[in-house]
């Protein structure tokens, strides 16, 4: 069974108004090599051009952190 994998965040280039936008990058591995495409199918959100030829320029960090109420786990 597959594993479904979801968009991370991320600055993407977009190739028509050269401008740095925030989108959704998944992880591509092929013969042994790993790296960061653009989701498929999204905008910019500037001029509304395909993001499909972007490129990936870095990972956003994540916002939300999952945050441990009461106890405290040991080491």
């Amino acid at each position: 069974m597959p594993a479904i994998i979801e968009g991370l965040k991320a600055k993407i280039h977009c190739p028509m108004c050269t401008r740095t936008v925030e989108g959704l990058a998944v992880p591509e591995v092929r013969l042994g090599r790993s790296r960061l495409r653009v989701m498929p199918g999204q905008k910019c959100s500037r001029c509304s051009a395909s993001l499909d030829a972007g490129y990936v320029l870095e990972l956003l960090p994540e916002t939300e952190q999952p945050v441990s109420k009461g106890r405290h786990r040991a080491a």
